[in-house]
């Protein structure tokens, strides 16, 4: 490596780290050396890991792009805000997105010319981390049990965390595993399977070298990679890396395929169950007992280990990430918990709600029939019932529960990356390929967490260990957590299972199969929590169960209950003249029909955008029909 590329990066890391990083990762300002001396001493090595995660938090990155725009639209999850009755009105880049409608035209910072955007962003991090591997091995001494050894740890882990995200939204990209050089400015796309092969041997390196969590001073957070975090994401790539997949077919079109070999499918769910397994006999996690603290922590900012994240993404309370403001229940602005109305980016697919047991406590705190709001005559805040059944609403963050007040749309609430949960059953699932005999005592150990159940003894709850169980258990589990769509994908069955959805819903609306027991009339009520000091009026619904069938205006007629039609609501929509058109039930099939316009499976990866085909020299250029 060169001195004079060290001396730039150390400078262009002094201007750009500011505090959008944590605490820990802060930046002195005494940073120009020369790259022997920053990678052979800890504390500048320090400093050059830091502008790796320093990306994280940037604009048009995960921040505020990546993490909430590029996992919506699947079998449970949908973008709200562009939904049947109301014309679809394609105006933002995760519209076309959701929508699988992507073009190389897209804006919404998407096509910025000055490299912030979001491709330039997470290629700006695989060069931080080139350049601290290089100066690493070169200078460092890195090895298992040192701190030059968790640094390069770090940095092979985060590169190969940003190669398996540029693989999931992009396809076949650029693989640069060293620094750039002149010779190496310009380069064209390279088969995904190579770029596969690379991350996991580097990820198998770096679970050789990291500290275990609280192993160091440096692995007391989950928002800095430890050697559990590496073992995670290995298992996750390798379980991509063996299944399905959108590839080109020409420039063209696409289909969807299994592209390794059998014998290395084997090798790879046997590596995605040892790193599994390694996690689990580290001992350092265990489940929840309550499935809602996950969430509540998260909202806190609780980052200690010993819990059930393992790795969350690191940004700064209250300065970056959009996770709650974007992603969290629909609140109006309060002036106490945010004084800016959060929430709502994402609802949940109507038929999802009724595909829980009633009895798992996880539905509850996933999904809600309504959003906060303030009743301006009462002067307190509500609860607010949908107007009808496509208002179910995830409820997996919440602003009451965030530690500091949300006054912008930055709230700083750190994503979870991987969770025990998400260990326990990946290791199901890839045992159950290998055909081994463990998978179903995790499988169901997340299950009984569900049902309130001892999760180390036999429950009332516990299933069969299929691959048709696990991948309800996954949706049940992971619901708004960025995780279902790339499941969907490596199975094969994304469009599949959208347009089972759309049946789901129409059973639903007709009250027939799966959903002919589902009320289509409910009740609610309010009521004033005396605990809540600020008189919140809470929301009492009779209804959404199975068999809830009383009319509850007739047995109760002094209850102050309200009645109202649910599943089968209608819409009355305007044409352009403002003239009303025929009214609608809200599960229409017009809505039903508008989850996607383009194919899903021809449709899951993102063009490239126009300004980096522009300036990649000649060296890039679309398939797939874009």
């Amino acid at each position: 490596m060169k001195k004079q590329s060290i001396l730039l990066f150390i400078s262009f890391l002094i201007i750009s780290i500011g505090t959008s990083c944590t605490d820990m990762l802060k930046v002195s300002s005494n940073s120009m050396l020369s790259d022997d001396i920053v990678f052979s001493n800890p504390d500048s090595t320090n400093q050059a890991i830091a502008a790796i995660y320093d990306i994280i938090g940037q604009n048009n990155s995960y921040r505020n792009r990546l993490w909430i725009q590029m996992g919506v639209n699947t079998d449970i999850e949908y973008r709200s805000g562009w939904s049947y009755p109301s014309t679809i009105a394609l105006t933002k880049s995760d519209d076309y997105f959701a929508l699988y409608n992507s073009n190389v035209s897209v804006g919404d910072g998407y096509n910025n010319s000055d490299a912030a955007n979001p491709w330039s962003r997470i290629y700006q991090g695989i060069e931080r981390a080139n350049l601290a591997i290089a100066g690493i091995r070169k200078y460092g001494g890195p090895a298992e049990g040192n701190d030059m050894g968790q640094f390069l740890g770090e940095a092979l882990t985060m590169r190969a965390y940003f190669y398996y995200d540029l693989i999931k939204w992009w396809g076949d990209v650029p693989a640069r595993f060293e620094p750039v050089s002149e010779a190496t400015i310009y380069v064209a796309k390279s088969n995904r399977d190579t770029i596969y092969n690379q991350i996991i041997k580097d990820l198998q390196e770096a679970s050789g070298l990291l500290y275990l969590p609280d192993g160091s001073s440096y692995t007391t957070t989950t928002k800095r990679v430890s050697k559990d975090a590496a073992r995670g994401l290995l298992a996750r790539i390798c379980l991509s890396a063996a299944g399905y997949s959108m590839r080109p077919v020409g420039t063209s079109d696409a289909e969807i395929k299994v592209t390794v070999s059998d014998i290395r499918r084997k090798e790879l769910y046997t590596i995605a169950r040892d790193a599994c397994r390694s996690i689990i006999s580290d001992g350092k996690y265990s489940l929840a007992s309550n499935f809602k603290d996950i969430f509540y922590d998260q909202c806190q900012d609780v980052d200690t280990h010993g819990r059930e994240a393992i790795w969350q993404l690191p940004y700064n309370l209250g300065l970056r990430g959009r996770m709650l403001y974007n992603l969290g229940l629909p609140r109006d602005a309060d002036g106490k918990n945010n004084t800016v109305s959060v929430g709502g980016q994402f609802k949940i697919t109507p038929s999802f709600f009724y595909d829980y047991n009633v009895n798992d406590s996880r539905r509850d705190i996933t999904v809600v029939p309504y959003k906060i709001t303030k009743n301006t005559t009462l002067g307190v805040m509500e609860q607010s019932l949908s107007a009808s059944v496509i208002g179910f609403n995830l409820a997996k963050w919440r602003a009451e529960w965030s530690k500091t007040p949300i006054s912008g749309t930055d709230d700083g609430i750190s994503p979870i990356v991987l969770r025990y949960a998400d260990v326990l059953l990946m290791f199901a699932e890839a045992d159950l390929f290998l055909g081994g005999t463990e998978g179903e005592t995790y499988f169901n150990m997340v299950r009984r967490r569900a049902f309130g159940q001892s999760v180390n003894t036999v429950s009332p709850y516990d299933l069969t260990l299929t691959l048709d169980n696990l991948k309800k258990e996954r949706a049940y589990e992971f619901c708004g957590e960025n995780i279902r769509k790339y499941d969907l994908e490596r199975w094969g069955e994304l469009k599949s299972a959208i347009d089972k959805a759309g049946s789901n819903m129409t059973a639903l609306r007709n009250a027939t199969g799966d959903y002919a027991t589902v009320p289509t009339t409910i009740y609610y009520k309010y009521t004033v929590n005396d605990a809540i000091t600020t008189g919140e009026r809470i929301l009492t619904i009779y209804g959404l169960q199975r068999g809830e069938t009383d009319d509850k205006t007739v047995i109760e007629p002094t209850g102050g209950w309200t009645k109202k039609v649910w599943t089968q609501a209608k819409a009355t929509a305007k044409d352009a003249s403002g003239n009303t058109i025929e009214t609608e039930y809200y599960l229409s099939d017009g809505f039903i029909s508008s989850m996607y316009l383009g194919n899903p499976d021809k449709r899951q990866l993102l063009p490239i955008m126009s300004q980096i085909i522009t300036t990649s020299n000649g060296m890039l250029t679309n398939d797939y029909g874009y």
